[in-house]
């Protein structure tokens, strides 16, 4: 027999939205799968569907007809809380036993991460077992995943969160023939939207919202409790117009909502949570308040919320830890640092026992920390808590591995400035090389958000290193955060069995002792609370900071295995200055220029447009761009009589032509090879061999759809590939149109060429891998996600994949370069050779017979072998006319001209191992 209870049920948690800062308090579905009280930014307390509100419980208790015998329970055991009359059915595999097994944990207090993980394998035993079976049983299915998608959600797995949510709903879908469900589809829409806003995706939330108020609606004549649903939508579309920054909107609609449950006849009797779920959304009005600037008005509410929420959810519980955060926030906008800082310190218990599942809150406490140690000039402090507000966006990306393009570009966006504001603070206290750690973290971010590659791609394991000092301040602060945490947590079970009215005579004494003692607790807090802020730090701190860094940041390593004097040059643009690192063997040295981001990007566009249009001005705009990028350093390039500048670069300063960058009597090629480097992606600097028979070549001179014809490939490769005549420089075999297709591209790489030559087009749009894609012989598209995820199209073995394509390095902000030089390198290949924009058919077959003649006949590195071919072109005075190679309508006729702009030679660029 199956027995189905009465009751919708409701869950809380909150979350964040942020312009300058703020946490806002969004308000979740209620239904069968609700997941826990708490947790992190983006889940929240729902309305269930008949008008009362009940925390943590589960609308579907799912029961099989012989409950088993109990079984023992250790202590410390994470599902102590199990109906344990069930265990031994749920470890059987019983999907009934397994569902009833954990449900009743969601009735109890907040769940720590240790239990939330403990349930998901019993929720997912209850899913397999129900999915294939009859209509009902579909619908426990969607119970159960509905359960396991709130689960993780607390558990900051967003990504993972939304699949499952997703399920629930493909299932329920099939199932509306029954009121319950479709208001249960309701809930799950609230919960996708709820899920949306934790990855900043707040205008996807909106249309989920809104359909989840049609269907409570719909039903409000027939369902008790609609209405307050109703509202309940209302309350999170204020979180997502929040987030789009619509704040005068945000506050109208949480205004409609508040109304709706002051006005609530229910409001105050046993169970009904209409009061304090109107004391969040004060909360979220006061924080769009702060957002507008309006910092008195902010205060107010959110002042005004507080009492409510400490009352109703504890002290200790995170609701009060966030609104207690946004006091802190609000107030510090205002200059009141120490205060601020205070308030925020009283949200630390919250984060310490919640440590997954409050890493959004994490990051905007610590950024907060971070600027108000700052504004006081305490850098110390302030670099401290900027790094862990870096490692909370660290962590939540490594869970969050799978997130699709979109989502990605948004936390993307959202979140840089953790890292540029880290950056700058460690500048202003000359720490270099864990500057230089931070922004290859930032720059690491954008690979993984170009690759979207599984979890199992370890770009995502990078964290802000503490030095022992800092160690010393994190250890503090979590054992100052343990004094009320450990008090608080012996409540926990006595305050159910009070809630439930089971406690007993004894029990009821225990627990008025151990309020007792969490107010000795908190008081204890308080004072170490005092002592923390007191303390100043101590200078040996700083001590052993190089060594710790070396490893991330400072490529010391990477230089002392290279056999020619070779330095690596990082340029960042931050929003105020440009800064400069130059890696030399055994130092680094850092130079600032005042110039703004935006300028320096009009400066970079200005340089491409004259080198594209062959205009005479390209060499002042190159010079004009050399003062800035480079000049800082040349006297210690000069100094250490330098080869080789590798380039670590980010965003649009992958698209400047270094090679090409001219001092005001030379080019820069004269004196340098150049490289692009990706710290993301480990790189084995070694000599592959030069071996012309171990090549192999394709190419495509034919119209496409959407593609212009490319005739002088053919020259290209008759003049690189020896045929007949005999006259090229590789010897293997060469492709052309019909020969260039999957089949034969999949066995030339079977036989692992040492050298890959392509010319084609290759369309490349950041972050879509299934639209971009390399252009085929015979029409078809081979797009970069095949290439990645497929094992036959693996380059390993390939020493050099030259790509000479239209525009095959370019076509975003800049990551896509470093993105398609990692993918292949994480595919197996050495380096890669692309180019920077539409190169000249005329102009490339020489300049490739002549790098890989330096490559092949005078065993020169690929570095050098470029820049000969590049200075020999520059050098050239011979009168050519030559068409650009690009796709259909791109196709630009120019003029007679020489080889020398360097529109001709310098559109190349190599990435990864250039030895």
């Amino acid at each position: 027999m199956i027995h189905r209870t009465a009751f919708l049920s409701v869950v809380f948690c909150a979350a964040f939205v942020w312009t300058a800062g703020g946490v806002v308090l969004a308000q979740g579905a209620g239904g069968s799968a609700a997941a826990q009280n708490g947790g992190e930014g983006g889940r929240a307390t729902a309305q269930d569907g008949t008008g009362t509100t009940q925390r943590g419980t589960a609308s579907e208790q799912v029961r099989a007809e012989d409950p088993q015998d109990s079984q023992p329970v250790a202590p410390d055991d994470p599902l102590a809380l199990a109906d344990h009359s069930q265990r031994a059915g749920a470890d059987a595999g019983d999907p009934y036993a397994a569902y009833n097994y954990v449900i009743p944990i969601f009735n109890g207090p907040r769940m720590s991460e240790a239990t939330l993980r403990a349930v998901l394998p019993y929720l997912e035993i209850a899913y397999e077992g129900w999915s294939g079976g009859s209509d009902q049983e579909q619908v426990y299915a969607a119970y159960a995943a509905r359960q396991i998608g709130q689960s993780l959600g607390h558990l900051s797995e967003h990504a993972e969160s939304l699949r499952w949510l997703s399920v629930a709903v493909r299932i329920l879908l099939f199932n509306l023939d029954d009121p319950g469900n479709e208001v249960l589809l309701a809930q799950c829409y609230e919960d996708m939207a709820i899920t949306l806003q934790a990855l900043e995706r707040h205008e996807a939330s909106l249309d989920y919202l809104g359909q989840a108020r049609r269907i409570y609606l719909a039903h409000k004549d027939t369902i008790e409790g609609m209405e307050l649903s109703a509202a309940n939508t209302l309350l999170n579309e204020g979180v997502g117009l929040d987030g789009l920054k619509r704040f005068r909107e945000a506050i109208a609609v949480y205004e409609d909502a508040l109304e709706v449950f002051e006005a609530d006849p229910g409001k105050g009797q046993p169970g009904n949570k209409s009061e304090i779920i109107a004391a969040y959304i004060a909360n979220n009005i006061g924080v769009s308040y702060w957002k507008l600037e309006e910092f008195e008005a902010a205060e107010a509410w959110i002042k005004r919320a507080l009492p409510v929420i400490e009352r109703v959810d504890g002290p200790l519980s995170d609701t009060t830890g966030k609104a207690r955060m946004n006091i802190g926030i609000v107030i510090s906008e205002t200059g009141r640092y120490d205060e601020a800082i205070r308030w925020g310190m009283s949200a630390m218990p919250y984060i310490a026992a919640n440590r997954t599942q409050s890493l959004s809150d994490q990051r905007w406490l610590f950024e907060m920390f971070s600027r108000a140690f700052a504004a006081k000039g305490n850098r110390e402090r302030a670099i401290f808590f900027g790094k862990m507000a870096v490692n909370a966006q660290q962590e939540l990306r490594a869970l969050n591995a799978t997130l699709s393009e979109s989502g990605t570009e948004e936390l993307r966006a959202e979140w840089r400035r953790l890292y540029e504001e880290l950056a700058d603070l460690l500048i202003a206290e000359g720490r270099i090389s864990e500057a230089q750690a931070v922004l290859n973290m930032e720059k690491e971010e954008e690979v993984f958000e170009f690759l979207r590659r599984d979890s199992g791609a370890e770009l995502t394991n990078t964290r802000a290193i503490l030095t022992d000092g800092e160690l010393s301040v994190e250890a503090r602060l979590a054992a100052l955060a343990e004094i009320p945490i450990q008090a608080e947590q012996a409540l926990h079970g006595l305050y159910a069995k009070l809630d439930a009215g089971t406690a007993t005579e004894a029990e009821e004494e225990q627990l008025m002792l151990l309020e007792d003692a969490l107010q000795v607790a908190s008081d204890e807090f308080n004072a170490a609370v005092d002592a923390f802020l007191a303390q100043v730090e101590d200078d040996a701190e700083k001590a052993g900071l190089q060594d710790q860094f070396d490893a991330v940041g400072a490529y010391q390593d990477v230089l002392a295995g290279l056999d020619r004097p070779t330095a690596i040059l990082q340029v960042a643009a931050l929003d105020e200055a440009v800064h400069l690192f130059l890696t030399l063997p055994g130092v680094t040295v850092h130079e600032e220029v005042a110039l703004s981001k935006g300028a320096l990007a009009q400066q970079v566009l200005d340089v491409l447009q004259a080198i594209e249009g062959q205009r005479p001005e390209a060499q002042a705009r190159l010079e004009t761009l050399y003062d800035v990028v480079f000049a800082p350093m040349r006297g210690s390039l000069d100094a250490a009589g330098t080869e080789v500048v590798m380039l670590n670069l980010e965003g649009f300063l992958r698209y400047v032509p270094f090679a090409a960058l001219h001092d005001g009597e030379h080019y820069l090629v004269e004196s340098f090879a150049f490289s692009l480097y990706s710290t993301a992606v480990p790189t084995q600097f070694a000599r592959g061999p030069r071996v012309a028979d171990a090549a192999a070549g394709f190419g495509v001179t034919r119209a496409h759809p959407g593609f212009s014809p490319l005739p002088g490939v053919a020259d290209e490769i008759e003049t690189i590939f020896a045929a007949s005549d005999g006259q090229g420089v590789l010897h293997g075999d060469a492709m052309l149109d019909e020969g260039f297709d999957t089949k034969s591209l999949r066995r030339v790489l079977m036989r692992k060429p040492g050298i890959l030559h392509i010319a084609s087009h290759f369309s490349l749009l950041p972050g879509q891998e299934d639209d971009s894609f390399l252009l085929l012989g015979d029409g078809s598209h081979l797009s970069l996600s095949e290439i990645r995820e497929t094992r036959a199209f693996r380059f390993r073995g390939v020493d050099l994949l030259t790509l000479s394509a239209c525009q095959t390095a370019r076509g975003g902000d800049g990551s896509e370069i470093d993105g398609f030089g990692a993918t292949a390198q994480l595919n197996g290949a050495s380096s890669v050779m692309a180019s920077l924009w539409p190169v000249a058919d005329a102009a490339t077959p020489i300049l490739m017979q002549d790098f890989y003649r330096g490559m092949i006949e005078e065993g020169l590195d690929k570095a050098e072998a470029l820049r000969r071919s590049q200075i020999k072109m520059l050098q050239s005075e011979g009168q050519v006319a030559g068409a650009t190679r690009a796709a259909e309508g791109l196709v630009e006729e120019f003029g007679d001209t020489g080889f020398q702009h360097p529109y001709f030679w310098s559109a190349f660029v190599l990435m990864g191992n250039w030895l």
